[in-house]
């Protein structure tokens, strides 16, 4: 063990409040204090038990958000996946202008420099994996109907066949992750109501990929564990 890592060895002797608040924020922490009347432990305990159950959420998020760019993708002509892209290649449906709207391509572009700036070819298998879950959902607005009845549906073969069923349930999804992402309160959430949308999105796509992704969810776990 290093001598930081011995340095660092956990104190069980829990720090004062006041402390604490110093750490957290007093206003992050102050929607704690509500929620618990006031009481610094039991606000505490549930601050604590929200970064719990947000990491096993973006454990679940993180299986869902790679079966749905994979499902998309892979509704749009494969060629040579290993070849380096260009943010001119109208070759490939994430560089083609008649696909995927100026603001769309731009966030491709971004990630195609962004790669480059790595020293990493910006294969479509790297791009793909680059692209955020909220590029993914703006894939399902109003302005990709064409693209939905013509290519999209494909990937939710148990869907309902509707781009807003799709819709409405990838735009809370994103907000939720995106709170979670930003470490922010969800506790006073219908959390078991996010875990059923995830569910749906991924049963949608594939039903025994749901199936996995519920069987290792520890969500139910961390709900009757709460404070």
């Amino acid at each position: 063990m290093s001598l930081a890592a011995k340095k660092l060895q956990p104190n069980r002797d829990r720090p004062p409040s006041s402390q604490l608040t110093v750490w957290i924020g007093e206003p992050r922490f102050q929607r704690y204090l509500d929620a618990r009347d006031g009481e610094p432990e039991a606000a505490l305990a549930l601050y604590l038990w929200n970064a719990k159950v947000s990491a096993s959420f973006l454990e679940i998020l993180g299986h869902l958000e790679v079966l749905l760019r994979n499902a998309i993708d892979s509704q749009f002509p494969r060629g040579d996946s290993r070849g380096a892209l260009s943010i001119v290649q109208p070759d490939v449906w994430l560089c083609d202008p008649t696909i995927l709207t100026p603001e769309s391509r731009e966030k491709v572009n971004e990630a195609i420099t962004r790669l480059q700036s790595e020293g990493k070819r910006p294969t479509r298998a790297r791009v793909v994996a680059s692209m955020s879950f909220g590029f993914w959902q703006a894939l399902f607005s109003g302005v990709y109907e064409e693209l939905w009845r013509t290519t999209l549906f494909r990937a939710f073969p148990r869907g309902g066949g509707k781009r807003r069923e799709i819709a409405n349930l990838a735009g809370p999804i994103l907000h939720f992750r995106n709170r979670i992402a930003h470490h922010e309160a969800i506790f006073f959430s219908d959390l078991s109501g996010r875990h059923d949308q995830i569910l749906q999105l991924a049963t949608a796509i594939d039903p025994e990929a749901a199936q996995f992704i519920a069987s290792v969810s520890r969500i139910e776990e961390r709900l009757r564990e709460m404070p």
